[in-house]
């Protein structure tokens, strides 16, 4: 369940992260009740409920305040900022501040630089900004139910902001959700591939537009139109077989990040352009391949 909430809150995050002026009321609250549900789940088990209901975002704000005043729990107030609080991760709230001295690196203070002991490192902790989350759902709110939300003089009626935005993301620190950058990274693959299947069609019609005849002359010609290995960069990639026309006249420009021979860069007969995600994820692929046969 909680990896369904944390990829509900990631989905919508990521979409308020990219652009949240473009009715994002609902989103918003799909995305922070999701959150603070899976964090609630997960410190305090059955207390995200009322009977048979998951509570409101408003609810468990209240219920993560009332809790930072209970002796012994993993949230705390924030220092000298009001309504917000800090909950810090099970790991470090089970050394309950007991951290070990860190280990000296030397002998003697008598070494200098050598005798320094790094600092402790910081308690991880999540970020739940209360009083502008409540902010946000309140406006949300507002517009989702077509509401009147008495406003001010100038007629201008309150909308999400930015600093909304970042205090939803901020919750992400959390082990429940820590959802964020798999989801900014399956949207930057999935436009990727998109674009890569725009690019084949496209260099499809240029290769049938061009006829057999002019396909094999500029595959003829590709090798003196290429630069690849040279003395001064020897790393670089020779022409490859391009994955639409089959020709050897793909001309990289650039190899992937792993090494394995995949290139990005453009075919000289059909014109078919590799992105270097594509590229890298083919790379993935094939390194993958290769763990299966090893093993």
């Amino acid at each position: 369940m909680d990896h369904r909430r944390a990829r509900t809150y990631a989905v919508c995050a990521v979409r308020l992260d990219e652009d949240h002026t473009d009715a994002p009321e609902g989103i918003f609250d799909a995305a922070v009740t999701n959150a603070l549900v899976a964090i609630v789940a997960r410190e305090w088990p059955g207390e995200e409920r009322k009977g048979d209901r998951t509570k409101s975002a408003i609810a468990l704000l209240k219920l993560i305040k009332a809790k930072a005043q209970e002796e012994g729990t993993v949230v705390r107030p924030a220092p000298d900022e009001p309504d917000v609080f800090l909950i810090r991760d099970h790991d470090d709230a089970d050394r309950d501040g007991d951290a070990e001295e860190p280990a000296v690196l030397g002998v003697s203070a008598s070494e200098g630089i050598f005798a320094w002991q790094p600092p402790v490192a910081l308690p991880c902790e999540t970020r739940v900004d209360a009083g502008v989350l409540e902010e946000a759902v309140l406006i949300a709110q507002v517009i989702r139910h077509a509401r009147e939300d008495g406003a001010e003089e100038g007629g201008e009626h309150r909308v999400l902001e930015r600093r909304h935005v970042d205090a939803l993301l901020a919750l992400d620190a959390h082990p429940s959700l820590w959802a964020l950058s798999m989801e900014q990274e399956h949207r930057y693959e999935s436009s990727a591939q998109q674009q890569d299947e725009r690019e084949r069609e496209r260099a499809c019609r240029t290769l049938k537009r061009i006829g057999e005849e002019e396909a094999e002359r500029r595959a003829a010609v590709a090798e003196g139109l290429h630069v690849g290995p040279t003395p001064d960069d020897p790393g670089a990639l020779g022409l490859l077989d391009c994955p639409v026309c089959g020709c050897e006249a793909f001309s990289s420009d650039g190899g992937d990040d792993l090494g394995m021979g995949v290139g990005a860069g453009e075919c000289l007969v059909c014109h078919y352009r590799r992105s270097p995600a594509i590229a890298n994820a083919l790379a993935r692929e094939l390194e993958w391949e290769r763990r299966r046969e090893r093993d």
